[in-house]
């Protein structure tokens, strides 16, 4: 993306920034808002910032609502695409050879021929974003090998669509990527983050291999059976009570959940609930002990009456 000429601040964003006295903070915001990178893909590189630092600012940012203010400035928007007819794909179709040939592979891949609606939609692709066919392939390819993980981790059979294939076409080209080189190297990160390691180092924003004490720790977690919001739900009560991740620290929290048979937020909400209401009833309603006690001090005081 080309970067803003200026930035500007609303005095809401102003008073949330100064309020956090947080100098990494501020930077990834007026990095976000120059650049449009909401997803810090490109942050650490850019501003020189050790990956768990950047994790600390993109969490107190979220804290502050601020990344939900920074919505990401698209350079390419699908509703000021041209309108194209049918006329338009046949005239493109004859002055560029691979059109055809881009069309034949795409139809092969999803395993039907293409509608003409689709047509105009492969054209917008090819006319409107200018993304090179081997590039157009790369995100068809891109889109099925994420099919594929999530039928095959939720236990589907969804199927690929031009709506999809699209989609990720004008992702792409609202990233830059438009070159065969930049293509592979966003898949390659994409996929390596699909991973269940990978998104675990990803909501601990560790960019960088992990030690064998690391991955044994995060192996342990998933064998436990917690899932990405779990984990993070950990984390950031490790931040809290901590200031960065402790690995022993945030381990013992999963271990307790682990030990009772939790493993999902909505279990871990639900027993605290459940010892929130046990506190109070407890406050209000004396034990057998509590209650002998008292009977106990009433008969003091009664024999001190009669003394």
């Amino acid at each position: 993306m080309e970067p803003l000429d200026y930035i500007s601040l609303t005095p809401q964003e102003t008073a949330k920034l100064l309020s956090a006295g947080n100098g990494d903070a501020a930077l990834v915001y007026l990095y976000i808002k120059a650049t449009g990178d909401t997803r810090l893909l490109h942050a650490q590189e850019a501003l020189h910032m050790q990956a768990q630092t950047l994790g600390w600012a993109e969490t107190l940012l979220k804290q502050l609502g601020l990344m939900e203010l920074s919505a990401e400035r698209a350079r390419y928007d699908k509703a000021s695409a041209p309108a194209y007819t049918g006329e338009a794909v046949a005239a493109f179709a004859a002055q560029d050879g691979s059109f055809s040939l881009l069309q034949g592979e795409i139809s092969r891949r999803l395993g039907r021929p293409l509608t003409s609606e689709e047509l105009k939609t492969l054209l917008a692709i090819r006319d409107y974003l200018q993304l090179p066919p081997e590039v157009v392939n790369m995100a068809v390819t891109f889109c099925m090998q994420k099919n594929e993980y999530y039928n095959r981790t939720h236990g589907k059979d969804r199927t690929i669509t031009m709506r999809a294939i699209e989609k990720e076409c004008y992702n792409w080209a609202n990233r830059g990527i438009t070159t065969l080189e930049r293509a592979s190297d966003y898949i390659g990160k994409r996929l390596r983050s699909l991973s269940p390691e990978g998104q675990i180092k990803r909501i601990l924003h560790l960019d960088r291999p992990l030690v064998e004490a690391e991955q044994t720790y995060i192996q342990s977690w998933l064998g436990w059976g917690f899932d990405p919001e779990t984990i993070q739900s950990a984390y950031e009560k490790t931040l809290v009570n901590k200031g960065s991740l402790v690995w022993p620290y945030m381990n013992g929290i999963l271990l307790k959940w682990h030990e009772k048979g939790l493993h999902r937020m909505e279990q871990i909400q639900s027993a605290d609930r459940k010892t929130a209401v046990g506190r109070t009833d407890t406050a209000f309603t004396p034990g057998e002990s509590e209650m002998q006690a008292i009977a106990a001090m009433k008969r003091k005081r009664e024999a001190m009456k009669e003394e």
